[in-house]
Order: structure tokens, then sequence, then C-alpha cells
């Protein structure tokens, strides 16, 4: 897990509060002091991701779908990796903006659109 390997984690959620999202990492971890040193939550996805290396994307609130991923991207580190593990991001834009786009579940390749291969 990311925690384990001292990864800094910054959440951002519309529809979860930040106390569920802390208890609810806490219950599957070993060591709780690790969610409380490197795990923070946002009050909004541009705050989330500014130096950041990567995002991921693990809900399929609309939200996501509408964000302005040119600011994102400009606002974190290069290279910028952007994961989406609903298949609900526009793959050939990220990409066209600068991102590395990886779909979580799927091997790795050229992505024009969302995929066709993908069982729900």
């Amino acid at each position: 897990m990311l925690l384990e390997e001292s990864a800094q984690l910054v959440i951002y959620d519309p529809k979860v509060s930040r106390d569920r999202i802390l208890l609810d990492l806490k219950t599957v971890m070993d060591d709780e002091s690790l969610v409380d040193r490197l795990v923070s939550v946002a009050d909004s996805p541009y705050t989330a991701v500014e130096e950041a290396h990567a995002l991921v994307v693990c809900t399929e609130w609309d939200e996501f779908k509408t964000l302005d991923y040119s600011r994102i991207y400009d606002s974190m580190l290069k290279p910028s990796f952007a994961f989406d593990g609903r298949i609900i991001l526009d793959h050939e834009e990220l990409s066209k903006i600068g991102f590395q786009v990886e779909v979580i579940g799927r091997a790795s390749r050229a992505l024009s659109g969302p995929p066709t291969d993908v069982v729900p």
C-alpha cells in the first residue's frame, strides 16, 4: 500500500466527510499512525492535486467528469499521471493535455476513448 511506502495522500471526495475517510482508512491499516501522518483531506479537487505526481479517480461522481483538467495538470509535478478507476474520464483529452493516462484494473495501452472491453 502507498502509505506503507511513506507516500503522502491527499484525498478529495465531495460526498464523504473527512472523519469518515480517515476512519475507513484506519480500519484497514495495521499501523493507524500512518494515516495520521501521511493522509490529509482537501476541500477542493484543485487543492488536492497541487504538487502531486498523480491523481486517482475512484468514484463515479459527475463532478469528476467536468473538472478543468488543464488547470489540474498545470498545478501538478511532471510527469503527471491520471489513473481512472471508473472509466469516466476523457482519456484522449487528458493525453492531449499531457497526462500519462492509466485505467485501473487493465493493462496499460494507448487509449483513444472509453474502452469497449470492460465488463461492469
